[in-house]
């Protein structure tokens, strides 16, 4: 009588401790990492484009002389046709550095705060200020929940400069890339 106490004992020892065991292997396998995942190519190649005819349209309006805010507009107006003509849709929000002002454009779909200077873009407008009064932007991105929402740029002296906050979405994937 003893023993078979024992062994009933023993036995509900064992499925007790069984149990234990699967419950802690299974909060080890549903435990969530944040992981970030690698950038795709087809947005990496959108960047790199953007990077790349950016820059042509900047350095072609000061080869013509033109206003470098207006061609860098058109230029950004274009390239996000394109994109959506290519079922991808981007946003953008830049700054373009040129002779004593700082340009600022927001392409987003959501408002963008400079939170150093306490202004808030909204969405399809911009604003300008004086280079002189600004050493830095330190932007909020709001509706950005993938990746941190806080950019910080720093402002040249002098020279002509783009920077910009570029969000890709094609379906359900998102990114974000910054050039500065």
């Amino acid at each position: 009588m003893i023993n078979e106490k024992i062994k009933h004992n023993r036995k509900a020892q064992f499925y007790i401790f069984t149990a234990i065991i699967l419950i802690a292997y299974s909060m080890l396998l549903l435990q969530s990492f944040s992981v970030v995942p690698e950038s795709s190519k087809t947005f990496r190649n959108i960047y790199e484009n953007f990077k790349f005819e950016s820059s042509a349209a900047i350095n072609n309006a000061l080869f013509e002389q033109a206003d470098v805010n207006d061609e860098y507009e058109r230029f950004l107006d274009r390239f996000i046709s394109y994109s959506k003509m290519k079922k991808t849709n981007i946003e953008v929000f830049s700054m373009l550095e040129t002779g004593d002002r700082v340009y600022f454009s927001n392409k987003m779909n959501t408002e963008v705060r400079i939170i150093n200077i306490n202004e808030t873009i909204s969405p399809g407008s911009s604003t300008y200020f004086l280079r002189s009064d600004l050493s830095e932007a330190v932007l909020e991105v709001r509706d950005d929940v993938f990746h941190e929402n806080i950019y910080k740029f720093t402002i040249s002296d002098e020279g002509t400069d783009a920077k910009a906050v570029l969000r890709l979405r094609k379906g359900t994937k998102s990114e974000i890339f910054v050039q500065d």
